[in-house]
């Protein structure tokens, strides 16, 4: 009798549930959902050999979600994994070429089949997913990427397994100190790309700079950025860059800065002012330069007001990974209407850099709290003779 009564209710389950399909049920319903609905027994079916070791019950499940939806993806992708799971990697590799067929042009789900390839070994449908996600699927972009370094960390075979169409997305990922000769391999490939921001140029070229590849930096900066000038915006009529072979200018307390224009001759300069408050050790404006062995002439225009103090601010130019001494200008007057300066330096052949900064040493005089105003214009390097490398 009980026997009858259990195969009497699952008989109603089983009616229940095909008429459901034809009723229109309302999905939230969560019997129907586990029944039916194929990315719930999916789930279900996972939680089952992985958290539980219950393999046929998995294998049940997903029959059910394949049943109710043939085409979906996850059920497959979960079948082929059970297989792995069960040591049967024969037929996973069959599951997962039969998905390789279904998902062609298909973006959803590429990255759990890019996983079962590279569980399964299938190096060349790897290659293949990682193409598609990098040139197509931004939101995994990055992930498609790391994973792509990691397999092929040499640039030609990076390149040979991602396509030349997605050079582009492995530069900018490349953007980095540790990948520095990544992006250098790629560059030519890049570098007319209409996508490539001016930011990514700059970045470039400073990690070339930080690394001391100073003659690509220059070469690239002179191409990309500046070919007219040695030092750049010398009239300070644009932002500082902060970077690269840009202005950087910092901020210390005691001063201020502004980029303005002079009113009685319009011309546009870097103005700092000393409020009075501090004994300033002023190095904040500074500019990297690359340049040639030889000799050449910083001028410029300088007007100050009211600067206090025995330590009044100057300009200095200091070559890097050279025993040659800074050359520095005289201090500036506590006023000066706008007084052109010149100043002449070297560069020995074993220096390819150098910096401008515009300098202010701490006082230690009674009256040493700084106040004042300084504008500094018209900056230019020229070079007195031909420079050869």
């Amino acid at each position: 009798m009980v026997s009858l009564l259990i195969l009497g209710l699952a008989q109603f389950k089983i009616a229940f549930f095909e008429q459901s399909r034809f009723s229109g049920p309302r999905k939230s319903i969560k019997l129907w959902q586990y029944q039916v609905n194929p990315r719930p027994l999916t789930q279900a079916a996972n939680n089952a050999y992985l958290y539980q070791g219950d393999s046929e019950k998995a294998l049940h499940l997903l029959q059910k979600a394949l049943t109710n939806d043939p085409l979906y993806i996850p059920a497959w992708i979960a079948l082929s994994e059970l297989k792995v799971y069960q040591g049967n990697k024969k037929e996973a590799l069959a599951i997962l070429a039969y998905i390789d067929r279904l998902m062609i042009e298909v973006g959803y789900w590429h990255w759990e089949k890019t996983m079962l390839a590279y569980q399964l070994g299938d190096t060349e449908m790897v290659a293949r997913d990682l193409s598609y996600i990098i040139g197509k699927l931004p939101g995994q972009r990055g992930k498609a990427i790391d994973l792509a370094f990691s397999l092929w960390p040499d640039p030609e075979t990076l390149r040979d397994k991602i396509g030349d169409k997605n050079c582009f997305y492995l530069f900018r990922y490349a953007l980095h100190p540790d990948r520095l000769d990544l992006a250098i391999a790629y560059w030519p490939l890049v570098r007319q790309n209409p996508e490539l921001k001016h930011n990514e140029k700059l970045r470039f070229i400073e990690l070339l700079r930080r690394r001391g590849d100073i003659r690509r930096a220059r070469t690239i900066w002179h191409r990309e950025i500046d070919s007219k000038y040695l030092l750049f915006n010398g009239d300070f009529s644009k932002p500082p860059l902060h970077t690269a072979f840009g202005w950087r200018i910092g901020k210390i307390a005691g001063t201020s800065w502004e980029l303005l224009a002079y009113e009685e001759e319009k011309k546009t300069a870097f103005h700092l002012h000393f409020t009075g408050e501090k004994n300033v050790n002023y190095h904040h404006l500074t500019q990297y330069v690359a340049l040639r062995p030889g000799n050449y002439t910083l001028t410029g225009v300088v007007r100050c007001q009211n600067l206090s103090t025995d330590q009044r601010p100057y300009l200095e130019v200091i070559g890097i990974g050279s025993k040659t001494p800074r050359i520095k200008t005289p201090m500036f007057s506590e006023l000066q209407s706008g007084r052109p300066f010149t100043l002449k330096f070297s560069v020995p052949p074993d220096c390819e850099q150098v910096y401008v900064r515009l300098r202010r040493n701490k006082s230690y005089y009674i009256d040493n709290l700084i106040a004042g105003d300084l504008w500094l214009s018209q900056l230019k390097i020229t070079a007195d003779e031909m420079n050869n490398d």
